[in-house]
């Protein structure tokens, strides 16, 4: 197995045993606003500036002026000699505006698996939660997202690529915390799992909430910054 999906930012990537990692399914989750996408964003930027190619499924209506940002930052901090249209060219980027594209991008995403390093789906469950207000646990909804998760699975462990998907949180009435979209259906097709939450002084923490040889409950603290991600500071 070859080496994980790094995000650039030190921090998490020692905290996920060096980025995202091949064959599985990672899931990303957290309240709104907290950093799944940057996250996500960031992995793929760098398999492009690294000359590989990622695919992005797009359900949120991704900004391009961030994956400039973010891409350009990159191509700063490189020595090679990548121009940002060349760059953009390794990232592939399909947009989904309803459950059905999200279905066929997912059902599609088979014909890049073996061109590709690593492959993103930002929100899984961004259409389901629409469909399914107040739904957490069953529904004919949460079977359908769970059977793309489980493609995505069988494309990981087939090709040796990272799968990332980020998801939305739910408020437990039964708990002192909100938790992930899709409870345990989601959460068992998943390798690995890191909730990302705003904290103190500007900052995000990431906690590793399952892991295959990591141990749970680790966290990291980092930053959103203008080119990119950024160690935590002290509050």
């Amino acid at each position: 197995m070859t080496d994980p999906i790094p995000t650039g930012c030190r921090p998490v990537d020692e905290l996920l045993g060096g980025g995202f990692e091949r064959g599985v399914v990672t899931q990303v989750y957290g309240p709104p606003a907290a950093g799944k996408t940057n996250l996500a964003l960031a992995a793929s930027v760098g398999v492009a500036a690294d000359g590989d190619r990622a695919l992005y499924i797009d359900t949120e209506g991704l900004s391009i002026d961030r994956f400039e940002q973010l891409a350009e930052g990159r191509l700063d901090r490189a020595d090679g000699g990548d121009t940002l249209e060349e760059l953009a060219s390794r990232l592939v980027i399909s947009e989904a505006y309803d459950f059905d594209d999200q279905r066929e991008a997912v059902r599609d995403a088979e014909e890049l698996a073996e061109e590709v390093e690593l492959i993103v789906l930002d929100s899984a469950t961004g259409f389901y939660r629409l469909e399914r207000a107040g739904d957490t646990e069953g529904g004919e909804s949460l079977r359908k997202v769970a059977k793309q998760v489980t493609h995505l699975l069988s494309l990981a462990r087939r090709h040796d690529v990272a799968v990332v998907i980020t998801n939305q949180v739910f408020t437990d009435p039964d708990g002192d915390r909100d938790r992930a979209l899709g409870g345990n259906t989601l959460n068992h097709w998943t390798g690995a799992i890191l909730r990302v939450d705003r904290f103190r002084g500007g900052n995000r923490r990431a906690t590793l909430e399952k892991h295959r040889s990591k141990p749970a409950g680790d966290t990291a603290t980092f930053r959103i910054v203008g080119d990119g991600l950024a160690e935590g500071t002290d509050a």
